[in-house]
């Protein structure tokens, strides 16, 4: 499935390091890959669409990684209704 998140970034310069560490070592258990990152000027929020077998599998990678340097909103995306999606 496809899952939007929005990050609420309060330590943007260790929140970007490790996604920088982390991210090229996916897929990892029930996280496939992330698709777009989309930071805002300042680093300080993202827009992210990720492909995961769950929001709570989503949300426990990314807790293991980001720590509490940000705060998360997910929704799923509905695929047959979205445009620009990877197939």
């Amino acid at each position: 499935m496809f899952i939007s998140v929005h990050h609420k970034i309060s330590s943007p310069g260790q929140f970007w390091a490790s996604a920088q560490k982390n991210l090229p070592h996916l897929p990892e258990t029930g996280v496939k890959r992330v698709v777009c990152v989309f930071p805002s000027n300042d680093m300080g929020e993202a827009t992210c669409i990720w492909e995961a077998d769950s929001i709570e599998a989503l949300n426990k990678y990314l807790r293991c990684k980001v720590f509490d340097w940000s705060r998360e909103t997910y929704f799923e995306i509905s695929a047959s209704n979205a445009i620009g999606l990877p197939s």
